[in-house]
């Protein structure tokens, strides 16, 4: 009895020692100048041409699990194999969410960029990845120069240039706040963490 009560103590020490782990600025987080989003919102910021992106992917999903409503990704157009192919993608990121087909086209592309090491370096190839996910020729035509897929593109660009995103794979919370990936370089639990830190900046007023 005396040994099963010393355990519960125990464990109900080390949960409040972990609700009450506090996450610091300029270690863990920055604090970027701009107001808070209205809602609770965590975009992750990636790159279809970066394997540090690829290698982030289950925790990503990890995320989109634990906050549904919250959890978005953006692509950004600064990488690229070729001059121009960025934006393209971007633009086809932008198409895949259109068509609801954002997960098959993803996990497509990021396994024949990095598993079957073929870059899809030109609009032909990001075609055939729509291609085989089922959309047709035409529907991509027509949907790759859609007005409104164009539109959520530029603003894709336009929003990671004003968070100022210089690398990725990058997490925003709120809007705001800049997970800073090296502070929890020593994590014995990223993921753990990453969920504790975007839990207390999302509690955050401002």
């Amino acid at each position: 009895m005396l040994v099963r009560m010393t355990m519960f103590v125990c464990a109900l020490f080390m949960a409040a020692t972990l609700q009450a782990q506090e996450f610091s600025e300029n270690k863990h987080y920055e604090v970027l100048d701009r107001p808070a989003s209205t809602t609770p919102e965590i975009i992750e910021y990636f790159s279809f041409y970066c394997m540090a992106c690829y290698r982030f992917e289950p925790i990503a999903k990890e995320l989109a699990a634990t906050f549904p409503e919250a959890f978005k990704k953006s692509h950004t157009s600064g990488l690229s194999p070729k001059p121009g192919i960025g934006s393209k993608m971007t633009q086809a990121y932008s198409l895949a969410l259109m068509l609801n087909k954002e997960q098959a086209i993803s996990e497509s592309i990021f396994k024949q960029q990095f598993e079957q090491r073929q870059s899809i370096d030109s609009l032909e190839k990001i075609k055939e990845i729509f291609v085989q996910a089922g959309v047709s020729e035409s529907d991509f035509k027509r949907g790759f120069n859609n007005f409104s897929v164009k539109a959520r593109a530029s603003q894709m660009d336009k929003d990671a240039r004003d968070k100022d995103i210089s690398g990725t794979p990058t997490l925003v919370v709120n809007g705001k706040y800049k997970i800073l990936m090296k502070g929890f370089r020593d994590s014995d639990d990223l993921i753990g963490d990453l969920k504790l830190a975007i839990k207390q900046l999302m509690s955050k007023s401002s």
